[in-house]
């Protein structure tokens, strides 16, 4: 019974954290991006300053339990690899963490499609790659070792902060921690996102990006499947080689 609770209490921890980082996050592209909003033409700069609150709002949420505010596949499989944390609390709570992000995220995604939809459906007929954008990533120049690179990178100077917050800091962070998260996210958007736009994190791109998949809209365009895969396994992989790296120190 209380493994049941702990399950619950994970999952809609993570559920509404990263529901609230993907309405924040790709909430602030919409507002940027699409036709006839009081936001559009903010610029780059504003879409990675969105981010950055985005995670610094879904952190604090998912963070009520001490320890757990993953929002990311890639900070999971970091924590899978240091072993720590699952090895204290059960290993029975990691598929709830990994449930909890993706239904979150895809929850959050339609929030964001019913919210802007009437900006939706304006620009849909002449520029559908900004529709799709607002869901899920995409390079400006297509290659798939460079594009893989960025992610890789991005995602690694993510996980590489996230783990020394949480290990290494020799004061306590308490309720700060979620703000150094935050603006880490926020620089590395404006350091290293110009790129393929920074996922650094599988779910925020793989769900949003079903979300566009079975969208009711005619002339949307393509999802982009072909690229799909680097936004999903690079961070993955950034996850595992970092919380790998770490056991060395």
């Amino acid at each position: 019974m209380e493994e049941t609770r702990l399950f619950l209490q994970h999952f809609g921890l993570e559920f509404f954290g990263t529901m609230l980082l993907i309405i924040l996050g790709n909430g602030v592209v919409a507002n940027t991006i699409l036709k006839k909003t009081k936001g559009n033409g903010q610029g780059f700069f504003a879409i990675t300053a969105g981010w950055g609150f985005a995670v610094l709002v879904g952190a604090m949420v998912a963070s009520a339990l001490k320890g757990v505010a993953h929002l990311n596949p890639a900070v999971t499989f970091a924590m899978v690899v240091q072993q720590t944390w699952f090895n204290a609390n059960g290993w029975y709570l990691l598929p709830a963490l990994l449930l909890g992000q993706l239904v979150g995220a895809i929850v959050g995604q339609i929030i964001v499609d019913i919210f802007y939809w009437k900006h939706i459906k304006d620009t849909v007929t002449d520029q559908p790659d900004f529709v799709l954008a607002i869901h899920s990533t995409g390079p400006t120049h297509k290659n798939n070792f460079f594009n893989f690179f960025a992610e890789f990178i991005g995602t690694f100077v993510l996980v590489s902060a996230i783990l020394a917050i949480g290990k290494y800091n020799t004061f306590s962070l308490g309720a700060w921690g979620p703000l150094f998260v935050g603006l880490t996210v926020f620089g590395i958007g404006l350091s290293l996102g110009g790129t393929t736009g920074y996922a650094i994190n599988p779910i925020r791109d793989l769900a949003p990006r079903l979300v566009h998949f079975v969208l009711p809209l005619k002339n949307k365009g393509s999802s982009n499947w072909s690229y799909s895969w680097v936004p999903v396994l690079a961070p993955s992989a950034a996850g595992l080689v970092g919380g790998a790296i770490f056991l060395l120190f």
